[in-house]
């Protein structure tokens, strides 16, 4: 191996070196935008083609990656999404959202729900009927589209390509999308920190829904909040007082997870 980058990681190491190298390929993995060929992650880690194949190999089996054979590219896989999601569970994000979930029912009268990512997309987890006599239902473990969904939208901007790449071309072909006004959208809602629906899709409920990111200490985003009303009640424009109060509430919200990852 002329893998000096992996040598100085591990001057003295006292665990398992190659349970830590191959923590760093996956790190290689998640810091490039789009999935990755062997010959570019062998440049990458200054690692030899014969050892590295190896470790791509178990993670094959095993289901933490998954092996593009049209592409010849890795990415990753279910079982690094579920191990993802278990972690995110027992952050507790459930306890710690509730309350925040009421200041936007005392706030704004709306409904509102959370959504998390699972390796069919996001699915909702919790759901908070607001103030007003009639309100938008939906129900917990509903799965929302991608791209026709504000909390979707969230998803598709601010995760890596390699989570959602797969679903957004097959929406893309579903629903009869324009690529490039998908990607303009996308971009905007990473500028901005918030997706809006503003009409029917689907079978989605309710004819409105401005949803924001939940991000953990790395950036990265963990979930998504959304508020759900009707065409004269929800105003989705950026200024509006319900997109600033969703905005507020998420960024507590992240900040919270940030300040735990710290203590």
């Amino acid at each position: 191996m002329g893998g000096k980058c992996l040598k100085q990681k591990f001057p003295t190491s006292q665990g398992v070196q190659s349970v830590e190298i191959g923590i760093i390929i996956l790190e290689a993995l998640k810091d490039n935008e789009n999935p990755m060929t062997l010959t570019e992650l062998s440049k990458k880690l200054n690692m030899t083609k014969n050892r590295l194949k190896k470790y791509l190999v178990s993670f094959v089996r095993g289901g933490v990656l998954v092996f593009d054979n049209e592409h010849k590219t890795y990415r990753f896989g279910p079982k690094l999404i579920e191990l993802g999601l278990n972690a995110l569970n027992r952050l507790n994000i459930f306890s710690i959202i509730k309350p925040y979930m009421l200041q936007i029912k005392n706030k704004t009268s709306q409904s509102s729900a959370l959504a998390i990512w699972t390796e069919n997309g996001p699915i909702i987890a919790k759901y908070q009927r607001g103030n007003r006599p009639i309100n938008v239902d939906i129900e917990v473990g509903y799965y929302p589209p991608l791209l026709g969904s504000a909390v979707g939208k969230c998803f598709a901007a601010f995760l890596p390509s390699q989570f959602t790449k797969e679903l957004i071309d097959k929406e893309i072909i579903t629903y009869d999308l324009d690529k490039r006004l998908v990607i303009e959208e996308l971009n905007d809602i990473k500028e901005k920190e918030f997706s809006v629906r503003d009409s029917y899709f689907g079978d989605l409920p309710g004819n409105h829904s401005i949803a924001c990111p939940i991000f953990d200490h790395s950036g990265m985003i963990i979930a998504a909040v959304c508020i759900l009303g009707f065409t004269n009640d929800l105003d989705t424009s950026e200024q509006s007082y319900d997109v600033q109060t969703l905005k507020e509430v998420t960024r507590k919200i992240s900040n919270q997870f940030a300040y735990q990852s710290n203590i």
